[in-house]
């Protein structure tokens, strides 16, 4: 009875096993679609056209979520029970090791964007996992669960697996130094561009100063740098022979498993799922796309050295030791009060490092000369490469002198400016204007027109009153954009304006507050968060519904008014409302976002209504004088587009340079016609010292003489309002 128990389960446990195929084969498909969209979008990093340089495993990282699919890819790999005789069996074992080889060739570019600790934690996970691998292996071939006579197949097989996890580790141990020395050179030349440049104002500087910058950033990225790293192209060398050598055991086993089953139907317990895991893995290893990758590498070493190599490249530079070197110079981490074992240990972890640093260098100088092997064996195809493409740029005809950037590179040790390929610098400077042109198709032109109508600052000044009497017992600082959707949320409430004036304005002003909203974060103030959430607050209900604090004010405020005046009036008593059912102790910068646009909004309208104490209110008039006033807030706030993009220019973390150089390059193309603007009508030369902050506008306006009335201002303006 116990033996017939024993045989269901067992038979209800074979019955399982094509679902863990599957299971695997759902890994391995996940894995296999990110790894060629990975290779792709590095591939697309290289195409001339795109003029941009993206080197980083987008979409397929050395991580946690990663590691855990490969470990459910690698299924089959680490079973040491199932019987798997036949040969497709037998091939599901060997291509799920070189699926792991050509994963760990892609997660190579991403140890440059990990920080020291996440390094060390997930090049240690990879560890475990190749280990586990590797073990399995040997364990399936002692005890017979694989073939014997595939022993030097799957030996080839875990050679090329363990002298790619050799080579991340010693690149890993390369990455800190690198990026510190990378980082010293980035902040000498920023402190040398600073000290003669200064801040730029006009487009064709601000072009220059982005290139200078992106120049910079883009070589001195940590991903681009491992590019042009020896063991990069040795790891891109065995991935190619490992895809060689799949592709070539896979036609082999074909005519096997003919031979197999004429003579035997035996098939292991996965049965139908085999198949499967075998597809599923095929793909990126038929379509690794990388070797694109490294023939534009060599025909870079071919443009400088021609068929000649550089001895210099056999000297092993000091970056690839210096933390080995570091943590042997270091002191043990654990207390121990004994002078002698500290001594003796400090000896044995001096000894081992030793060891590690001469295995190091062992390595590295094994990467560089497999590089010339493998220079010396694809040069061929390197020269017609190089003469083709050579062919390809004098046809464009676009052999147009440009400026000398070289002196902006950030270059590795024993790297020399005039050995950098000069077609990367070339396709380096040249994706500056593609991200200008980028923005060019996106420049805001109803906020142009908008800020056509700022003929002074006045704005900035008039929009609050200290006549206004306080709410609170202290009043609150404010940011650039909470007062534009404060007056945008009165002027839209008006009766009487054509719904395309209304729609106009919310356009421009949803147009120019993306640029409000990044001025708003150079003010890193934290009490001032409140204050920029309530404008975002406000304006998610202006944009979409046309409401202030989803309240809908026609309706449920002013009730049946009709007058400009009473409208207002409406909005000030219910923000008032608002501010004092909410009342507490608590310090008001703390409060709520919808407290917060209350208590600005009380303030805003009341200081309108103060204009209009003694004179006719006209809802067309309002419209128009909040119009100018909202212009002149645009209008000081924008003068900051210069320092914003300087900014981002010289942003300190390695791991956001490029992407804010590109954002910088392409803000100067949306925001060129702006920035002509403010130049023609010398508006960039007007302002305070310290232009970034309303606050000190509102000071400086108070103690500046008006050159121009703000009646005639108001009045004169807007006898055409655009509008689309």
């Amino acid at each position: 009875m116990g033996d017939c128990s024993m045989y269901t389960k067992r038979t209800q446990g074979q019955k399982a096993m094509p679902f863990v195929g599957l299971y695997a084969a759902a890994a391995s498909t996940i894995c296999s679609i990110a790894m060629l969209l990975n290779s792709m979008y590095k591939q697309l990093s290289f195409y001339k056209h795109t003029k941009t340089f993206h080197f980083s495993s987008k979409y397929f990282a050395l991580n946690a979520t990663w590691l855990t699919l490969l470990a459910v890819a690698t299924k089959l790999t680490g079973d040491l029970t199932t019987q798997m005789p036949s040969p497709r069996d037998n091939l599901t074992k060997i291509s799920s090791t070189a699926f792991l080889t050509m994963a760990m060739g892609n997660f190579f570019t991403t140890l440059a964007s990990m920080t020291d600790k996440d390094i060390l934690i997930n090049v240690t996970a990879l560890g475990i996992l190749v280990t586990t691998v590797l073990v399995n292996l040997c364990i399936q071939l002692s005890t017979h669960v694989l073939e014997f006579s595939l022993f030097p197949k799957i030996l080839f097989i875990m050679v090329l697996l363990v002298c790619t996890f050799i080579t991340i580790v010693c690149s890993a141990l390369a990455v800190p130094a690198i990026k510190k020395r990378s980082e010293s050179k980035y902040q000498t030349i920023h402190n040398h561009i600073q000290l003669l440049e200064g801040q730029q104002h006009t487009v064709e500087e601000m072009r220059l100063s982005i290139t200078k910058y992106w120049v910079m950033a883009a070589s001195a990225s940590p991903q681009f740098m491992m590019t042009r790293l020896a063991t990069f192209i040795y790891v891109g060398c065995i991935c190619q022979l490992c895809s060689f050598v799949s592709d070539l055991e896979r036609f082999l086993m074909d005519d096997a498993f003919d031979n197999w089953t004429s003579h035997c139907h035996q098939e292991s317990d996965y049965k139908w799922s085999v198949k499967l895991i075998l597809f599923s893995q095929y793909f990126p290893i038929i379509g690794n796309l990388d070797w694109y990758i490294l023939l534009r590498i060599l025909c870079s070493k071919y443009e400088n050295n021609g068929i000649k190599i550089n001895m210099k490249e056999f000297i092993i530079e000091s970056y690839w030791t210096e933390k080995l070197v570091e943590w042997r110079q270091s002191s043990i981490p654990v207390r121990i009060n004994r002078g002698r074992v500290r001594k003796f240990l400090h000896n044995i972890k001096a000894w081992i490092l030793t060891l590690c640093i001469r295995l190091q260098t062992v390595v590295v100088m094994w990467c560089k000369l497999s590089c010339v092997v493998f220079y010396y064996t694809m040069l061929p195809f390197v020269f017609i490469m190089y003469h083709l493409e050579k062919c390809i740029v004098v046809l464009r005809g676009s052999s147009d002198e440009m400026i000398d950037y070289s002196c902006y590179l950030i270059l590795l040790e024993g790297e020399e400016k005039e050995k950098f390929p000069a077609t990367f610098l070339k396709n380096i400077v040249d994706s500056v204007d593609v991200h200008i042109e980028k923005g060019k198709m996106k420049q805001p032109k109803k906020l142009l027109d908008l800020l056509n109508q700022s003929f002074s600052f006045d704005g900035v000044r008039e929009f609050d009153s200290n006549r206004v009497s306080s709410l609170l017992y202290d009043e609150l600082p404010n940011c650039w954009a909470l007062p534009i959707v404060t007056l945008t949320s009165i002027a839209i409430t008006l009766p009487n304006i054509e719904s395309q004036h209304v729609d106009w304005l919310v356009s421009s002003v949803d147009e120019g507050l993306h640029y409000v909203r990044l001025i708003d974060a150079l003010d890193e103030k934290h009490y001032l968060k409140g204050i920029k959430s309530a404008a975002d607050v406000v304006w998610v209900g202006v944009e979409l519904h046309k409401k202030w604090l989803d309240v809908d004010l026609e309706t449920k405020v002013t009730g049946q008014v009709n007058s400009a005046k009473e409208i207002i009036q409406a909005l000030s008593v219910e923000a008032e409302r608002i501010v004092m059912e909410f009342w507490c102790e608590e310090n008001p910068l703390y409060w709520p976002s919808n407290v917060l646009a209350a208590n600005s909004m009380y303030r805003v309208s009341n200081t309108i209504l103060l204009c209009y104490e003694n004179d006719e209110c006209r809802p067309e008039e309002v419209f128009r004088k909040l119009i100018c006033m909202i212009a002149d807030i645009l209008a000081a706030c924008l003068t900051n587009l210069s320092h914003l993009i300087a900014t981002k220019c010289s942003c300190n973390a390695i791991e956001q340079r490029e992407k804010n150089v590109r954002e910088a390059a392409v803000l100067v193309g949306e925001t060129e016609n702006i920035l002509k603007h403010f130049k023609e009508r010398q508006i960039t030369s007007i302002g305070p010292d310290h232009p970034l902050y309303i606050d000190d506008w509102r000071r400086w306006m108070e103690r500046r003489i008006p050159n121009i009335s703000t009646s005639a201002t108001y009045n004169g303006a807007l006898s055409t309002v655009p509008y689309s």
